[in-house]
Parts: C-alpha cells; sequence; structure tokens
C-alpha cells in the first residue's frame, strides 16, 4: 500500500485540526449546522475543504495572504 499523500489529503488534514481545534470556531460551527442539517460526515468535510481550497486558491491568485474572513463568509453559505 502506497503511502503517498496529495494535496487533497492537505486540505482535508488542515479541515480536520480547524474543526479539532475549534480556529477558526467557525469550521466547527459549519461541520456540526450541515451534520445537522442530514449531509454525511463525507460529505460534510468535503464541502468545508472545498470553500478552504477555494480561499487558498484566491489567495495564490491574487498573491496574498489567506484571508479567514472570505474563508468565514464561505463556510457560512455552505449548504444546510
Amino acid at each position: 500500500m502506497s503511502e503517498e499523500r496529495t494535496v487533497k489529503d492537505g486540505f482535508l488534514d488542515t479541515v480536520l485540526k480547524q474543526i479539532e481545534s475549534g480556529q477558526p470556531p467557525e469550521a466547527k460551527a459549519t461541520f456540526d449546522r450541515l451534520k445537522n442539517d442530514g449531509h454525511s460526515e463525507t460529505e460534510t468535510l468535503h464541502l468545508i475543504t472545498a470553500a478552504l481550497r477555494d480561499e487558498m486558491n484566491r489567495m495564490i491568485q491574487q498573491s496574498r495572504p489567506f484571508d479567514n474572513g472570505a474563508y468565514v463568509e464561505h463556510l457560512k453559505k455552505l449548504p444546510g
């Protein structure tokens, strides 16, 4: 079995750490909200990971620091 890691794994690891640590608190709140609205854990993590990836892509494209406020706003807009 390969121990190869991907960028996708890194995003998921980051989201899991955010949920566990409560930083930002909106990551855990979004996780709870989506789960309570009937999304599976896998789907919930996928949605939050997509929000993180989108903000990271904007950061790279615009050569700017990570915008936690924009990330939080994206989390609030995730379907529920």
